[in-house]
């Protein structure tokens, strides 16, 4: 919706994504791959089938974001963390397998056609976005609040579908955008929907990122999953960014399969915390439930 007065994507993606310095940048084996591997540190450190080139490379294609243009070695060193010389290897590799596209004139990489090509066929590939695709756009018509279809990517949650309403002001999230797991309402319904060992190991790969706030964080944590047990959905109010409220219900697979989280989100003077919990949590925890057993008949 270019013609509405809303929350740009830009603003809002620059404040949850913003350059950081990664542990990849600390020296030691486990912290150059701890930021892409799901495995604890420890596990990396021991295991041999790792490749630290291959996790490079992908931190490197990683730190491209929907709402960039093309970055330099320069930029592209400080979102990594990865020495200069390093990364100039990485894309001059990644260039020539089509992986990154590079301008020659300007000196910068762009996501090149082998990765739309792979981001097609993955996409294509998860029954669970064609399953739930005409519900999430049909609430979001409803409701005129952003909905969306995420998953985990590392310490994210990363949009795989999104749709907004036709209200004049609202969110715009896109497909690919990221919100982090400890303080959004669509990590802490995929927390609450994972088996307590799973949430354990994924809370203890989540901690180095919360610093001092750790504690605070971990106990909303709790409170959440409480909550999804007694009113089926997660809520965050002001919590991700003190003006964004939001709600949220997971989508377990029957199956053994990754989980998903649905949630809803809008400009808190819109979607009041009221409206939150008592009208819209229980539609988003209807619509996750109708998912599941749309995937459960398609198994």
């Amino acid at each position: 919706m270019p013609a509405k007065t809303s929350t740009k994507t830009t603003g809002i993606s620059r404040r949850s994504g913003s350059p950081r310095q990664s542990l990849l940048a600390q020296g030691s084996k486990a912290g150059e791959v701890a930021e892409l591997s799901s495995l604890p540190m420890e596990n990396v450190e021991s295991d041999s089938q790792f490749v630290v080139a291959v996790a490079r490379a992908i931190t490197v294609l990683s730190a491209f974001r929907a709402d960039d243009g093309p970055l330099g070695n320069t930029e592209l060193a400080e979102r990594t963390g990865l020495p200069k010389p390093t990364v100039s290897r990485l894309t001059y590799t990644l260039a020539r397998c089509g992986c990154l596209s590079f301008n020659a004139r300007y000196r910068v990489y762009q996501l090149g056609p082998a990765v739309v090509t792979m981001g097609h066929v993955a996409m294509k590939s998860i029954d669970v976005r064609r399953i739930s695709r005409p519900l999430v756009q049909q609430l979001a018509q409803k409701t005129n609040f952003n909905v969306g279809l995420a998953t985990r990517d590392r310490e994210s949650m990363v949009y795989l579908d999104a749709f907004e309403g036709d209200a004049v002001v609202g969110l715009r999230l896109s497909v690919g955008f990221r919100l982090p797991i400890l303080t959004s309402s669509i990590g802490r319904a995929y927390l609450a929907g994972l088996p307590e060992d799973e949430r354990e190991l994924v809370l203890n790969e989540l901690r180095p990122h919360a610093g001092r706030g750790w504690v605070k964080l971990r106990q909303r944590v709790v409170d959440a999953v409480a909550e999804f047990e007694e009113r089926g959905f997660c809520t965050s109010i002001g919590e991700w960014r003190d003006d964004v409220n939001g709600v949220a219900a997971p989508v377990r697979p029957a199956a053994d399969g990754p989980v998903y989280a649905i949630n809803l989100g809008g400009p808190a003077y819109l979607l009041s915390e009221r409206q939150a919990r008592e009208q819209l949590g229980p539609k988003v925890a209807d619509l996750a439930r109708k998912i599941e057993a749309a995937l459960s008949m398609a198994a």
